[in-house]
């Protein structure tokens, strides 16, 4: 049985995954304002793993949700 926090987690990376898919979708050349708010979604998006008791693997999700912005800083 998921305790709260597990099932917390497993909704976060669940949304985490589907986010990334619709980034992996959009076009790859992004001006710098896109490129911007997209890496911005990807802090919120880590901070709020790291505040639902990701751990580790939060700073891997985050990673893979900036290379899926597809900006080069």
């Amino acid at each position: 049985m998921l305790t709260a926090t597990r099932r917390a987690h497993a909704a976060a990376l669940a949304g985490f995954c589907f986010g990334l898919a619709l980034s992996l979708s959009a076009f790859a050349a992004r001006t710098p304002e896109e490129c911007s708010l997209c890496w911005q979604d990807c802090i919120a998006r880590f901070e709020q793993c790291r505040a639902d008791g990701g751990g580790t693997a939060c700073f891997r999700l985050r990673q893979t949700c900036v290379n899926a912005c597809g900006c080069r800083g």
